[in-house]
């Protein structure tokens, strides 16, 4: 059993370490590794992360502690100390608005195993730097996100984190489940064609940089973006402010420094800007792309537009057809028809792709032949019923709150808690993979109440409520 039990953890380590190179960079072996052996070596690399991060996370120690678990024998165990997604949002908002980066470099530093508590920030005086300070002297690539609440979320990725998504990313859109990729196919140069920011601090702004790396091999020229400067994490913060005082009815009052209030007409600008900017980055690249091998990502319906207006004109794009296009967001406020999918195929003739992912965790699952959401071995899925925050049984198809915890997470504990409604089919996927696999169709709890999401999960409230005492007891 010993013997057994060293090797599961070795594997674990494995995952942990570099995912993907443990299965050979393969499609087909990340997605054909037998379910009860996924789910073992799951429950061994949990185990091994709570050990780990308990001595290098307070949040979590508390968390832990609080509740009496320092293993756990079965995989809903570690419900309870899945951190839920709000909690890189539960710092002061008045730090922001007061520029206090010295202590949210201490709120920060509790939510990470990385030290940042004796990195200078105090002269800073603007997020953007703020952020660029913490990623020149530390591996933290800090991601932001700003939802409806008008707080912007801080979440302690790490370069290494976002080397194993867009990783991760390349070898499931390069290579045919049931084909054997090759090295070298895994080394040509392809372009990248997506309509959203260079550079950023956002996840999708900033998710470029590494497609530079992992998909153009280091050439800038074929890192194609409709929006080619770096988004700021301040204007993306105002807009969040304007919007929050907007949905209160009195804008009068935004509680931001005067210098960034001052830039209002500068994000309004660009606001105004992007959508025709966009349209017409597609336009000009597709057909400059002609016979190239491509990655194309973005939202669906400006990907339908585009593609419905060309075969009206008798037009196709005409990439190499090795090429992949990924398109997600649905209609973002438009009603896209029925055939959409279908339109945007048929004018683009390779592979479209849809995608689910978050900030807060390293995967992108990635539609099947069968238009399944498959999820990667060493991610364990637990879903949790959305009014008692238990465990769901892992079996048949269930629907419920998603929680996921990523044994490859570098930059945090890996647990998360998640405002998203999905559905889990545990039988087989026709396609063959053996991996767990999600329906498409996501939803936000927020949107099905059309009111803020009532967050629940497992750990218990007292534990909770002790965990976030620590993290924000400035």
């Amino acid at each position: 059993m010993a013997m057994r039990d060293t090797m599961l953890e070795r594997r674990a380590l494995a995952w942990m370490d570099d995912p993907y190179g443990a299965v050979g960079y393969s499609n087909t072996r990340m997605h054909s590794v037998p379910r009860e052996e996924a789910d073992a070596v799951q429950l061994a690399g949990i185990n091994l992360r709570l050990e780990q991060r308990r001595a290098e996370i307070p949040v979590l120690a508390k968390l832990a502690e609080a509740q009496g678990i320092s293993r756990v024998g079965r995989l809903d165990e570690a419900a309870p100390l899945f951190f839920t997604h709000d909690i890189y949002k539960s710092y002061p908002v008045s730090l922001l608005a007061k520029s206090r980066f010295d202590q949210l470099n201490k709120w920060l530093d509790r939510l990470t195993p990385y030290d940042i508590s004796d990195l200078p920030v105090g002269d800073c005086r603007s997020i953007d730097q703020w952020l660029d300070r913490i990623g020149e002297h530390t591996p933290l690539d800090v991601a932001t996100s700003s939802g409806t609440s008008g707080t912007m979320s801080f979440i302690p990725k790490t370069k290494r984190d976002y080397r194993t998504s867009v990783t991760g990313l390349r070898v499931q859109l390069t290579e045919r489940f049931g084909e054997t990729g090759s090295r070298a196919d895994f080394a040509e140069p392809i372009h990248v064609l997506t309509p959203f920011y260079r550079d950023g601090y956002s996840n999708t702004a900033r998710l470029p940089v590494y497609f530079l790396e992992t998909f153009c091999k280091g050439d800038p020229s074929r890192l194609h973006t409709a929006l080619p400067f770096k988004a700021s994490a301040d204007l993306t913060w105002l807009a969040a402010r304007l919007r929050a005082a907007q949905a209160k009815g009195d804008t009068s009052r935004i509680d931001v420094p005067e210098t960034l209030l001052a830039r209002r007409a500068e994000w309004e600008r660009i606001v105004a800007e992007t959508p025709a900017r966009q349209a017409a980055f597609i336009r000009e690249k597709v057909p400059e792309m002609r016979g190239q091998r491509v990655f194309a990502l973005g939202l669906t319906n400006l990907f339908y537009d585009i593609a419905h207006s060309g075969l009206k004109a008798g037009a196709r794009a005409e990439f190499a057809p090795n090429s992949v296009v990924m398109a997600g967001g649905g209609g973002k406020g438009s009603v896209l028809p029925d055939d959409a999918d279908e339109v945007i195929r048929s004018f683009f003739g390779v592979p479209l792709r849809g995608a689910y992912g978050m900030t807060e965790q390293n995967f992108y699952l990635v539609t099947c032949e069968h238009e399944r959401l498959h999820i990667p071995p060493w991610v364990t899925a637990l879903l949790l019923d959305p009014g008692s925050g238990g465990p769901l049984p892992r079996a048949g198809i269930q629907t419920g709150r998603a929680s996921f915890f990523d044994l490859s997470q570098d930059g945090t504990w890996g647990g998360i808690v998640t405002g998203d409604r999905i559905s889990i089919d545990y039988a087989p996927c026709p396609c063959g993979r053996t991996t767990l696999h999600m329906d498409k169709k996501i939803q936000r709890f927020s949107e099905i109440t059309g009111d803020d999401d009532k967050l629940t999960c497992a750990a218990t409230p007292g534990a909770q409520a002790e965990a976030l005492n620590l993290l924000t007891s400035l």
